[in-house]
């Protein structure tokens, strides 16, 4: 099974919670150190993105679906 690889990273995440509310899939979970991205789950919609208040999101230019969107 090849390893997927999420769409984006958190770096700086100040803990608001706001793309655990956002994202349609439940790809972002609480850990205890810090938000871990399922890549599983991610369909790279970047709505996570869009919300973050700090900017703690980036995107890491792996496009989950090979381009086909």
């Amino acid at each position: 099974m090849a390893r997927v690889t999420a769409p984006v990273t958190i770096v700086g995440c100040q803990g608001c919670g706001a793309c655990l509310l956002t994202c349609p899939t439940h790809a972002i979970r609480p850990t205890p150190g810090g938000l871990l991205v399922r890549a599983q789950a991610c369909t790279g919609c970047l709505e996570c993105l869009e919300i973050c208040p700090v900017d703690a999101i980036h995107v890491t230019g792996t496009d989950p679906c090979g381009g086909t969107r």
